[in-house]
Parts: C-alpha cells; sequence; structure tokens
C-alpha cells in the first residue's frame, strides 16, 4: 500500500499536498486532499469520463443553481498526460456525521439524496452510491458533497437502493418507531444499519405500512434469501433486479415513504427545560447571563463558536444573529431536533446543531481509525460556551475538574463557562439521591483546576444568583 504522501506512486504530481484525507480512500475515481490548508479533490483518469459528462449534461449547472451540490473551481493538475482534474470546492465550515444529526438533519439528508437522484436521472446520469456521509451541512441546510458520486445511468436497476437504505430509511424509521436517538448505533455500523436488525427491532405495526413492507422488512428476507456471504452490513448480498423502468418509480416510491416518516411523541427531561426553569432562574438572572454572553462575544469576535449542551440553542442566537457561525452541542436528541427544526424555519445559516455527550464525544472511528473524525481532532472553535454544563460533567459524569478543563483546552481558545455551586438548587437536584463524594466541588477548586490551562480574562457574576460565569483564554 502506498504511503499517503507518495504522489509518484499514484501516477500523478501534485505540488504542495501536506494531507490526503483518509476517508475518501475507497473510491477509485478520485480522492481528497489538502493543499496549503485548502481542501481539495483530484479527478483521476478512472472517473475521468463520468466527471467530463457530470458536466456537460449540464446537471453539475442545475444542482449547483438550485444548491444540492457543493460548487467547485477546476484547476489543472501537474501531469496533465493523466487526464487528471483538480477540483477546489466550497470549503466546508464544520464536518459533521450521521451519528451527530438529529431525525430532521436525517430525513432532509435523505430527501436531498433522492432528489439529486431524480434531477441525475434527467440528464443521463445516477448516483453509484447513496452514502449518508455524502451529504454535510451549512447551517441547517444539507448539501451533497461528493462530486465524484455520480456515473452514466445504464438503464438497470439503482445500484445505490441497498446502501440508501441501510443508510437512510432504516435509521429514520428506528428513530422514528423506536427512540429518536438510535442513530448512535451508526458508530458501531459505518457502513449503515443491516437490514435485518432494522427489521427485527421495528414494531410489528410496521408491516402494515406498504413502503415499510417493501423497503425493509421484503427487502431484508429477500436479502437473507440470496446471501453469498454472511457480512453483517448487508453489502456481500445480492438484491433482485427490477425492470430497468422501474428505477424513477423506486426513487418516487422512497420519497414518499421518507416524506411521511415523522418522529413519534416522544419527550425527555430537558426537551422543555427552558420553559420550566423559572423554578430556578428569574427573569434578572437570565437577562444578567444574557448580558454577559454578549459582553464575552464582543470581547473575544470568534468566528467559530461551540455552545457545549446548548440545548435548543437560546444563548447560541445570540451568536448566530452576529453572523457567527456556531455549532450547538446537545446530549438530547429532541433539543438537538427542535434547534434544528427552528434553524431551518428561520434559515439560519449560521446555526448547526449536533448531538454530543460530552462524556462520551465522538471518537475517531473507520479503518485505522481515520476515516472519521473525532471531535477534537476535528478543529478548535475560537471560542466555546460551557453555560450550566460544569456540574453535569463533575456530578453525572464523575470527571475531576482537572480533567474536565484539560478536555475543554482542546476544543477551544477561548472558553466562557459557567461555574454553578454546590449549594445551588440544580447542584442540589443532582446530589438527591446520592452519596456527596465530590469534596473537590468548590469554587477553589474549580478555579485551580481551570488556572492550569487557561487565564482569566473577565469576571461576569449572574445577577440574582450565586453563580458566576468566567471568561478564559487557553494557555499557549
Amino acid at each position: 500500500m502506498p504511503d499517503k504522501n507518495d504522489n509518484h506512486s499514484r501516477g500523478m504530481l501534485l505540488p504542495n499536498i501536506d494531507d490526503i484525507s483518509q476517508a475518501s480512500f475507497r473510491d477509485p475515481a478520485g480522492y481528497v486532499y489538502r493543499d496549503n490548508g485548502v481542501w481539495k479533490r483530484i479527478v483521476t483518469a478512472y472517473g475521468a469520463e463520468d466527471y467530463r459528462q457530470l458536466r456537460a449534461s449540464g446537471l453539475y449547472s442545475r444542482l449547483i443553481d438550485e444548491g444540492l451540490l457543493v460548487p467547485h473551481e477546476e484547476e489543472t493538475a501537474a501531469d496533465a498526460s493523466q487526464g487528471v482534474v483538480v477540483l477546489k470546492p466550497e470549503q466546508i465550515r464544520y464536518i459533521s456525521y450521521p451519528y451527530e444529526w438529529c431525525f430532521g438533519q436525517l430525513r432532509d439528508a435523505a430527501l436531498l439524496t433522492l432528489q439529486i437522484q431524480e434531477i441525475a436521472m434527467q440528464h443521463g446520469m445516477s448516483l453509484k452510491d447513496a452514502t449518508a456521509f455524502n451529504v454535510q451541512f451549512r447551517g441547517a441546510r444539507p448539501v451533497f458533497i461528493d462530486t465524484l458520486s455520480f456515473e452514466k445511468n445504464d438503464g438497470g436497476p439503482w445500484v445505490a437502493y441497498d446502501q440508501f437504505c441501510r443508510h437512510f430509511l432504516g435509521p429514520l424509521l428506528l428513530m422514528s418507531e423506536v427512540s429518536p436517538g438510535f442513530n448512535q448505533f451508526w458508530k458501531a455500523s459505518l457502513d449503515g444499519f443491516p437490514l435485518a436488525l432494522t427489521s427485527s427491532l421495528l414494531p410489528k405495526k410496521t408491516l402494515l405500512r406498504p413502503g415499510v413492507q417493501l423497503h425493509i422488512h421484503l427487502h431484508a428476507r429477500l436479502q437473507k434469501k440470496y446471501a453469498v456471504g454472511t457480512g453483517s452490513s448487508g453489502s456481500n448480498v445480492k438484491t433482485p433486479s427490477m425492470s430497468p423502468d422501474r428505477k424513477a418509480a423506486l426513487v418516487g416510491s422512497l420519497k414518499g415513504l421518507v416524506s411521511r416518516t415523522k418522529l413519534g411523541r416522544f419527550e425527555t427531561e430537558w426537551r422543555h427545560y427552558y420553559g420550566q426553569k423559572a423554578a430556578h432562574y428569574s427573569s434578572v438572572a437570565e437577562e444578567s447571563k444574557r448580558k454577559a454572553v454578549q459582553i464575552a462575544l464582543d470581547r473575544v469576535n470568534p468566528r467559530i463558536l461551540y455552545d457545549l449542551g446548548g440545548n435548543i440553542g437560546e444563548y447560541s442566537r445570540l451568536a448566530t444573529a452576529r453572523g457567527i457561525y456556531t455549532i450547538c452541542f446537545d446530549i438530547d436528541s429532541l433539543c438537538v431536533h427542535d434547534n434544528y427544526e427552528r434553524a431551518r424555519r428561520e434559515n439560519d445559516t449560521h446555526m448547526l446543531p449536533l448531538m454530543s455527550d460530552l462524556t462520551n464525544p465522538s471518537p475517531a472511528l473507520g479503518f485505522a481509525l481515520e476515516e472519521r473524525g473525532s471531535l477534537i481532532g476535528r478543529g478548535r472553535a475560537d471560542m466555546a460556551l460551557a453555560l450550566a454544563l460544569i456540574h453535569h460533567l463533575r456530578i453525572t459524569g464523575n470527571a475531576p475538574f482537572q480533567r474536565i478543563a484539560a478536555f475543554l483546552s482542546q476544543m477551544t481558545e477561548f472558553l466562557l463557562i459557567e461555574y454553578v455551586p454546590k449549594e445551588d438548587l440544580m447542584v442540589q437536584t443532582l446530589l438527591r439521591n446520592r452519596r456527596d463524594t465530590f469534596l473537590d466541588y468548590t469554587l477553589e477548586g474549580f478555579l485551580s483546576a481551570f488556572q492550569t490551562y487557561f487565564d482569566i480574562i473577565e469576571t461576569l457574576p449572574v445577577s440574582d444568583t450565586n453563580r458566576t460565569l468566567y471568561l478564559y483564554r487557553r494557555r499557549v
């Protein structure tokens, strides 16, 4: 296997390459690399014909005009004899993965994929794969990022059908019918949800839904019948072909089923936190806290902000209103869903809600642990908010202040964190049914731990409470 920086072994000469993405090694049509900090894509000789048809057919222009595909500029590769093109695409602000998306995000990503397939067929082309990892988000809007996923439509069955069901339809149905957090299973199965497993986990009532019966239950049985291997992902099976003229009908059927699939009536502890907070947070305290956040934003003026444990994004919106690109993380899938739906309604291009359990954040995954980056490995924010979070990490998560401070220092340059003292009602609630062994949970213990990694810039007390916000800057 060639070294990732050995460009001669790939039959081309490319200047200034400092990193080749380990997420794109499977596609012989091309790969992604970073050139002086800018991500680019190589089109190899293997993928050149399909790429030329993408441009000549008018499909590329239409997808760009409708905002469905990331646009790119073309550059000439050094070794033009190989027929190679270099693409410089629009740079995605933050890379996210399906196991970090809420139901609404996965549904919209699925509908985007089907819409693109419909348009591609109108231009004589088709998607050769339908992985959810080909979709990213620009704020609250999905966009397709794999320019090399298109091939000439040969009139046969849709080769990406099985993958679409594993990557989109199955997870959506499980999130809808069983649990909105079911997408976490993706961390254990990066090639999607095996259809046999999905079929077995769905309620029996779904057998009465014709679309689910056809695309999941019957599909799973046919996979078993025609299996040629024992791969758990379902990728080693033959799905019986359908007549060529049924491809458009198949996509239409999937589109209708995905559109009709709604999030079930689930409730969680934190979904209505802001509506219930009057018991421990007065309007005076709320206004004081909002002003403190605005003061910190004025001081730092970040380009990218993380809101850690941001719930439905109330404080995140103080940043997005200023044009600051904000990733609002929360452990509660319904909070993330509600945040996303609001951002989508308001066309907030600066808000990206994502699911994350900070006591168990997204790890590096995939082949050689390099295909999917960890939460920390995907970059550092200019600034992070950690509001009403420290007591959950320390008491619920049992993480010592020292380790919390070290972890947060890897994520951000500036940190606005809310210290919630032990006598606070919310901390007492967490301690109600457990023994208090948190002897270091004092202001002195908190400040001592964080001063190892950060310097205090400003102290901002929250009026009408015993809480305080500290604006920190990471030590070099």
